[in-house]
């Protein structure tokens, strides 16, 4: 081995075995001869060869070079030597051991008098380092990647000079500007309303200054169309070491949470209308059936005074005025149960121009002087999905409320337009949208429009007309439950609600009913009801807790031609049933009693006759009464006050068919 291998005579040699690298001279001669002159202690790190064996052959070298590098490697030499520029290249090899590294040269080509080429090389391994930088750009991308993952945050990066050097994919959605539009500009000139231009450049000079981050807060910026954009923004100062600061900004997008902030006055009232509709149900519930016995008693003993007492006599006409009071206390209960009661009324396919026709029937007989009513209702409108009373009531409503508000004006008018309509209407100007159905998409419907030329409703209280017992009228003349009515009908009907109104100048309400594609059924002629064949031969036992209807009943009853037994106690009457030869035709019995429920009454006689008929009233009828009742073998349910006028023939009915087996 020569003795310059690992060695050199001078203070180089000693330099270099002490360098964190390997240093190496070879020569090539002009014949092509390579003959290595000097290998430093590092090289046996390097490539993990003893210094001898290297030196004997060079191409172990050449055979530790990946593959894939060689050509590339060999090409960067040739082209040093030709052009006597340096030498500076990365490769990769793979060791005896079989550790692959990365492997940086940097080298200087001389070429001496014999013309030899002289090459003086220095080579460190930069496995570690290498790794550690592909690990950086490994997790910048991770990172990366997941700023861009982000939907709803956006993050911009910028310089000290406010130049956008970052822009992710969120902001692009947020603000409108895309990354190639943003990334070199000026993020004042991007997103930075020119009111707060100062106070942003002030703030990253502080930040830059104390390297303390910019309190987070929720700003107003601004998108590319000017718009205003709200977010809740928090800013961040990176600073590395021998490279300029950069600052990010990142913006969570606070759109939805400021459209839900503007309507939650609008959600508290409409929880707070729900809470006096709760309210409201619970008292109508509990009020019904005790007022509207009170209602039956009067309007039964009414009808049978009308019956004693002459037409011409005085008695007559106060006789025919209670009744009419009665029959509007009736209404007003059954306005406050259609208002209360949560349960599906039901519906049917119909035809809402028949609706219309027989409203209008019913208010031109009862039109105040100077009131010109016109109704414009063409034959063929689509038919609804609905039930017949209560869009009759909506309709006498919204017509009653109309000329009530036009009444002693001069050229007092109240029009209502029915017309076919592809979808609901839009909110007209200034208006109020009282109601629109979850599925706003075209679809065909009825429009029915009742406008007035009346004094209008105040803007102040023009949200207010649909709450219970509201009202605009003067004391005395409203119960404030016609538009509590309207409102709570359509809302069950799926319709649209709109009105508008402008004081002196009328008042317009809007609904809209989706169409259905089934047919009306065709208008049954109501039959008679067959009369009680030898009625004073039939027993009935009725049974109720309230005096006042006990005498009443049996009274009609017997004024019919049947023998009537009367019972306020449950437990009497059912001792009386287990008698069976003395058992009655038919019992009437009321579902609200303080010992037994009618329901569970029927029960009992159910154990004792499977086919005695039974019918049962109440002054509060509901779909889970309906239920109960079909279940306990209850032959008809009969609502009050309706009992005295429904109940005869009713009863001729279920007795002759009980007595034809």
């Amino acid at each position: 081995m020569p003795a310059f291998l690992g060695a050199d005579p001078g203070d180089f040699g000693s330099f270099a075995d002490h360098l964190p690298g390997a240093f190496f001279r070879f020569r090539t001669s002009p014949d092509g001869q390579r003959r290595l002159e000097y290998m430093s202690r590092g090289c046996e790190d390097v490539w993990e060869l003893p210094l001898e064996q290297l030196e004997a052959d060079m191409a172990s070298l050449w055979a530790m070079v990946e593959p894939a590098d060689l050509p590339a490697m060999r090409a960067s030499i040739d082209a040093c030597v030709l052009g006597g520029t340096d030498w500076d290249w990365e490769w990769r090899i793979r060791t005896p051991s079989g550790r692959r590294k990365w492997l940086h040269g940097l080298g200087r080509v001389q070429r001496a008098a014999d013309g030899s080429v002289i090459w003086h090389v220095f080579v460190v391994d930069q496995t570690d380092n290498l790794v550690a930088r592909e690990q950086l750009r490994a997790s910048e991308d991770r990172l990366r990647q997941l700023i861009e993952g982000i939907p709803n945050v956006a993050v911009q990066g910028y310089d000290a000079n406010l130049i956008c050097r970052f822009w992710n994919g969120a902001s692009e959605r947020l603000y409108g500007f895309t990354r190639a539009e943003a990334v070199g500009t000026s993020l004042l000139d991007l997103i930075i309303p020119d009111a707060m231009r100062e106070a942003v450049v002030g703030a990253v000079e502080e930040m830059l200054r104390t390297g303390q981050a910019i309190p987070a807060e929720v700003l107003t910026l601004k998108s590319c169309d000017g718009s205003p954009v709200h977010v809740h923004s928090g800013h961040v100062l990176v600073d590395v070491p021998g490279q300029p600061p950069m600052f990010f900004c990142i913006d969570f997008d606070l759109t939805e949470r400021m459209a839900a902030e503007s309507t939650q006055p609008a959600l508290t009232e409409q929880l707070q209308q729900a809470q006096k509709m709760e309210a409201l149900g619970t008292l109508a519930g509990g009020i019904a059936h005790d007022f509207n016995n009170i209602v039956a008693a009067i309007l039964g003993n009414t009808e049978l005074a009308l019956g004693d007492v002459p037409a011409d006599s005085p008695a007559h006409v106060s006789l025919s005025e209670i009744r009419k009071a009665a029959r509007r206390a009736r209404s007003l209960v059954q306005q406050i149960l259609t208002f209360a009661r949560r349960q599906a009324q039901g519906r049917v396919a119909l035809d809402p121009g028949e609706v219309l026709r027989e409203t209008h029937g019913i208010l031109r007989s009862t039109l105040p002087p100077g009131v010109q009513l016109r109704f414009s209702v063409p034959p063929q409108l689509p038919a609804v999905q609905g039930n017949a009373t209560q869009l009759a009531q909506v309709f006498l409503n919204l017509v009653t409320n109309a000329i009530q508000a036009v009444r002693g004006r001069e050229g007092a008018e109240v029009v209502v337009e029915a017309t076919a309509c592809p979808g609901p209407p839009t909110a007209p100007e200034g208006g109020l949208e009282v109601m629109m159905p979850a599925d706003r998409t075209l679809r065909p419907g009825l429009k029915v429009q009742v406008h007035d030329n009346g004094h209008g409703i105040e803007p102040a209280v023009l949200g207010r007309v649909f709450e219970p017992f509201f009202s605009t009228k003067p004391a005395g003349q409203g119960s404030g439950l016609g538009l509590s009515v309207v409102h709570g009908v359509l809302m069950e009907h799926g319709a649209a609600l709109q009105l508008s109104s402008h004081p002196g100048a009328g008042t317009r309400f809007v609904l809209w009913l989706p169409a259905t594609t089934e047919q009306p059924a065709a208008a049954e002629e109501a039959a008679p009801h067959p009369p009680a064949p030898h009625a004073g031969r039939h027993t009935l036992l009725y049974v109720d807790d309230d005096e006042a209807l006990i005498s009443l009943m049996s009274r009609m009853l017997a004024r019919q031609g049947y023998q009537v037994e009367s019972m306020d106690n449950p437990q009497e009457a059912i001792d009386r049933l287990r008698e069976a030869q003395r058992r009655p035709d038919l019992v009437i019995v009321d579902y609200n009693m303080p010992q037994m429920s009618g329901i569970s009454l029927a029960r009992a006689i159910r154990t004792l006759d499977a086919s005695l008929p039974i019918i049962l009233t109440s002054g509060h009828v509901t779909d889970e009464m309906l239920a109960d009742a079909r279940l306990a073998g209850i032959d008809h349910v009969l609502e009050k006050p309706d009992t005295g006028r429904e109940l005869a023939g009713l009863i001729a009915g279920l007795v002759n068919q009980h007595a034809n087996g």
